[in-house]
């Protein structure tokens, strides 16, 4: 565990100063619950932040993390290519969490001062983000006056109806794959079923609170308890009770989310009881 004592604020002036010594380096900028003045971070909070390069090192901190040596031994590492960013996550041994975010400087525009609402600019910065410090004229100012992106949107009946083809679909497989004795492709598949019902219950928690953002969990904590009971086995028998179970929930959660879905677990329930049985 990381010391208790603000060590958040210490990785951030210690990655202030690495990047002011590169003169390729355009800005650093902070993000995230540290950036806002009511965040309440506290131990388990990562760190974000994020760093203008010029365009020909847009990979310089990306390819190799050989340079977060000095932070501490490396436990994971997460990365995303984009066009014009890159993204590098990651946890060191102290359970420090550090998300770098690497944005080319063509991304950011040097006029107009305020980036109009249409501007691709929206995706890489928040009006909440806090430039500790920056070479680009009036980046403070610009990025300040951005609206406030919208952090909700609502997944259509349509969508759900989408994902629930796709579910029997592969819940009939999973059927078939563990009464054939394939358990390793059964309770593979067995778990992608139930991972979509816990999708299902993140929509439903997005909707109610009409935000992707939850800083803290507790509401809808109830499927995860259905899904997964104690004492699971990994059996023939405990798959197949994993697959009906994410059935039965999926089709409870579905009917609330979609009011064109319709229950589909009595199709499969039966060939589920026989290969109980066979």
């Amino acid at each position: 565990m990381p010391d208790r004592l603000n060590w958040q604020n210490r990785v951030v002036a210690r990655l202030s100063r690495l990047f002011e010594k590169d003169p390729d380096v355009q800005a650093f900028v902070l993000s995230g619950s540290l950036a806002k003045p009511e965040g309440h971070a506290d131990v388990w909070s990562d760190v974000d932040v994020k760093i203008i390069l010029v365009d020909h090192v847009l990979d310089r901190y990306h390819q190799s993390t050989e340079w977060l040596a000095p932070f501490g031994q490396i436990l994971g590492v997460e990365k995303h290519v984009h066009p014009l960013t890159r993204t590098l996550r990651v946890c060191l041994d102290s359970f420090q969490r550090i998300d770098l975010t690497f944005i080319a400087a063509s991304a950011v525009r040097p006029a107009p001062a305020v980036w109009p609402a249409s501007s691709p600019e929206l995706i890489h910065f928040h009006p909440s983000d806090r430039v500790v410090w920056s070479r680009l004229p009036e980046l403070e100012a610009r990025v300040a006056a951005l609206p406030v992106p919208v952090v909700y949107q609502e997944v259509s009946d349509a969508e759900i109806d989408g994902m629930a083809d796709a579910f029997w679909f592969k819940a009939a497989v999973a059927t078939a794959k563990v009464v054939r004795n394939d358990l390793l492709i059964g309770f593979h598949l067995a778990l992608d079923l139930a991972r979509t019902c816990l999708v299902l219950q993140m929509i439903r928690r997005d909707r109610r609170a009409q935000t992707t953002i939850h800083r803290t969990g507790g509401w809808g904590n109830e499927v995860v308890e259905c899904l997964f009971p104690l004492h699971e086995d990994g059996s023939t028998q405990e798959i197949l009770s994993l697959i009906q179970r994410s059935c039965e929930v999926f089709d409870e959660l579905a009917q609330q989310l979609s009011s064109s879905y319709s229950p589909r677990g009595h199709l499969l329930f039966p060939s589920i009881e026989a290969a109980r049985n066979a």
